[in-house]
Order: structure tokens, then sequence, then C-alpha cells
């Protein structure tokens, strides 16, 4: 257990009881009245090291809903077209499956983080270890023969970012000081939008070739297999470089001689351990900041999610996943300018939420006119993918920088930004569930655009209720 510094506590107890950062005595006056240790500004190098990894993951990740799984998909899942409702079903399961995961695990780890101690440091041998977890799922994904087979790499490689995520993302709060959050989450957005560039470009390359009326299942398990292997290589290039370039400060555990029966601590440790699960909550901006995150993510998920079937069944575009690596290039150039600008901007304005307001009506109003003008998409996709990207690009640098501003405490910032991750997982988990529900009923009237309509709607509503709850964020 990690003992507190108190404000009043001396230099000598600080040398002496050696309770938080491991540092030289000619370092220790640098420890403030918050008990934390003062952390350096990063330069240029030093923000790309941290965040390069951010890349990577996106890179992996982008590209697995919207296009390579939904494609793998009819390996297993045999239908006349694709798009059946047979695998939008079986797609929306696979998302709850992941969800669940997802939402017991990254609070786990955040706070098993914070309470590691050693040479190697809070977060990085938990990067190592969810690390060798995504590359243990490579050869199983690259070799998916059967369903079985593609299961168990798809969870091997949930297992494993759910890990390291919560990890990785806590050296943010660590490394980074408080007057550069606008900066780095700049950094993150931007890292974080040429991953997912590359890795829709790279499965849109591979996979471009698959239409309704042409597609070759051999093909399909090739150039997935591929996509798999080389968002691995990078994934594995860029955790070297954090776990070797990012420099964490040790925490030793106190070394304080305690005179208390067994039984007591246990109790005091129960009691400490539910405290610190629901003292979060007690945080008006912390409940504000993960309701409007969660509307948010809900919209995202029910938007991405079934894009690359909408055009497949209802537009009846053949070349549909060249269609989708379009859109998605398109949003994700407009979320570079923004992206970029207002993350370095936001560290100058004094209230982050309603600039995050504004960028989630952007995504709003671009999933609401695929409701109003279905039919004519083809020659409004180039100002909806730069508008949603727009909107997009500022969520994900600015989104990151508040979420950071309303931790309640960030010496148990793994902890935190863990529970955090459920304003991601249960809208994740969520989202499946709705749109398979309203497609479902709406197929069998023989409506299924107005099926994906109500989606979209749906997507859009949750985006607008986000966008308004950031305007009563106090931050």
């Amino acid at each position: 257990m990690l003992c507190n510094i108190r404000a009043s506590t001396s230099v000598e107890n600080i040398r002496r009881w050696r309770y938080m950062y491991s540092v030289k005595d000619d370092q220790i006056t640098s420890i403030g009245l918050s008990g934390e240790a003062k952390i350096s500004k990063l330069s240029i190098r030093g923000q790309l090291v941290l965040n390069i990894l951010w890349f990577a993951l996106n890179a992996q990740s982008a590209a697995l809903l919207p296009i390579v799984i939904p494609t793998q998909i009819v390996l297993f899942i045999s239908s006349k077209e694709i798009g059946s409702v047979q695998q939008v079903v079986f797609l929306s399961w696979l998302m709850i499956a992941a969800s669940i995961i997802s939402i017991f695990i990254p609070p786990l780890i955040g706070t098993l983080s914070d309470r590691t101690s050693g040479g190697f440091g809070r977060r990085r041998p938990y990067i190592v270890v969810g690390g060798l977890l995504l590359l243990m799922s490579t050869p199983l994904l690259v070799n998916a023969g059967s369903l079985v087979i593609f299961l168990v790499g798809l969870a091997l490689l949930l297992l494993g970012k759910n890990i390291l995520m919560p990890a990785y993302q806590s050296l943010m709060p660590d490394r980074v000081p408080g007057e550069q959050r606008g900066e780095t989450s700049g950094y993150v957005g931007g890292m974080t939008i040429l991953g997912n560039v590359v890795g829709l470009g790279l499965a849109a390359w591979l996979l471009g070739g698959i239409n309704q009326h042409s597609y070759s299942t051999s093909m399909i398990r090739a150039n997935a297999g591929i996509y798999y292997a080389v968002t691995a290589l990078l994934v594995l290039a860029a955790i070297v470089v954090t776990v070797c370039g990012v420099r964490e400060n040790r925490w030793l555990k106190c070394t304080q001689a305690r005179a208390i029966k067994r039984e007591k601590a246990l109790l005091e440790y129960a009691l400490r351990f539910l405290h610190g699960w629901i003292a979060p909550w007690r945080s008006y901006n912390f409940r504000m900041v993960f309701l409007t995150r969660a509307s948010l993510v809900l919209g995202l998920s029910l938007f991405m999610a079934y894009i690359e079937y909408f055009f497949a069944t209802v537009q009846h575009i053949a070349n549909f996943i060249q269609v989708t690596g379009m859109v998605a290039i398109l949003t994700l150039g407009g979320a570079v300018v923004s992206g970029l600008v207002s993350g370095i901007l936001s560290d100058r304005i004094k209230r982050r939420a309603p600039v995050v307001s504004v960028a989630t009506l952007c995504m709003s109003l671009a999933a609401l006119t695929f409701v109003i003008f279905p039919n004519n998409l083809m020659a409004l996709l180039w100002p909806l993918g730069v508008l949603f990207g727009l909107g997009y690009g500022v969520y994900s640098s600015v989104g990151w920088a508040l979420s950071i501003d309303v931790l309640p405490s960030l010496e148990k910032a793994g902890k935190d930004l863990g529970m955090w991750n459920a304003s991601t997982t249960l809208p994740a988990l969520m989202a499946p569930l709705l749109g398979s529900v309203i497609i479902n009923a709406v197929a069998g009237t023989g409506h299924l655009l107005l099926g994906y309509q109500l989606v979209f709607g749906a997507a859009s509503l949750f985006f607008l209720l986000a966008a308004i709850g950031m305007l009563f964020v106090k931050k």
C-alpha cells in the first residue's frame, strides 16, 4: 500500500519514509505541497515517444469493426449476400461479448498498476503483458480456419488490449504536467487519427476488391491475415519504444511498521478499497463528463458498427468496402486539422467542455443527414465526412484533456481511468443490442432502409444529448 504524504510533512520525513517517488536527496525539494513530485515539461521528442503507442493501437483496431471483422464473418456465417440479417446479428453478439470483457478488466488492471512498485515502474509491466497477449493472438487470427480459432484469437486480442490500455493511458497523467495537458491531448488526437488513417487505408487496400457480386473466401482469409500481421508488428515496435523510452518514477511501498492485528488490517483494507471505488462518483464533474462521454460513444458505436452493411445492403454499392474506407479517410482528414489545433489551443482556454459540445454537434448533424437524405448520400459523402471529422478530431484531443482534468485524484489515476473506460465499454455493449433489435424488428416488414434510418437517427440523438450535457460541466 502506498502511503500519502501530507502537506505539512517535512523534507526529513520524506527522506526517512520514502513514501512516494524514489528520488535522490537533491531532488526531494521538488516535492510540493500536493505531495507529488513535480513533472518536467515534455519536449517534442518526449511527446512523440509517450504517444507513439496510440498510433499503433489505433492502426490495429480502427478497421476491425467497420471493415475487417464484418468481412471475415462471411467466412463463418454463410449467406447469399454480404450484410445479411444473420451476419448483422452475429456481429452484434460479438460486440456484446467484447464489451463485457472491456467492462471488468480495465478497472482491475488500473488499480493493480496504481499499487505496483519496483524498478520497472507502475505501468510498464502491464504494457508488456498486454502486448504479449496481443502478439499471441496474431497467429490465431492469421490462420483462422474455423469459427472457434477466430473467436479464441479475438478473445486474446481483446484481453491483451484491455490489460495494456489502462496501464498505458495512466502514463499520461503520470508524465504530463497540468499546463501541457491540452498540448499532449493534441498529440494523442493526432496519433489516434494517424493510426486510424493507416489502419483503414491498409484494410481498404487489402479487402477493397471484395464486393457483393464477386468475392473469394481465400482472398478474404489471406488479406485479413496480412492486416493482422502488419498491425501486430506496428504494435510491437511501439511497445518497445514506449517501454524503453518512457522513464517512470519508481514507487516504493511504505516500510513503516504497523502494530495492527491482521483482522483489523484486512477490514481497513476492504473499507478503503470500497471507498476508493465510490469516491470518484461523488465528483459532479466526473459524473457529468462520464455520462456525456457514454452518450457520445453510444452514438459513435451505432453509427460506425452498421455503416458498411448500410452501404452494402441498402445503397447496393458493389465496392462498399472501398466506399467505407473513403468515408473514413475523409473523416480523418478533417479530424487531423481540428484535433491538432484544438488540442494545443485548449491549454489557453479556461473551459474545454463547450469546445467538445460544439464538436459533438457537428457529429450529430452528419449522422442526421443519413436519416434525412438516405438516397442522395453519394453526392454528400465528401462534406459529411469532413464535417464529422472536424467534430471527431476535437473530441479525440480535447476530450482526453477534459477527462484528465476531472479525475478526482492523480495518485489513483490508473483506477479512475479504468473506471472511466466504462463510459466507452458500456455504450459499446448497449449499441449492438439496440441496433440489432431495431434492424431485426424492421427487417421483418421488408423496410430495411427504415431500420438503418432509425439506427442512424438514434446515433444523432445520442450525439445531441452529449453536446447538451457537456454544457453543464463546470470545468
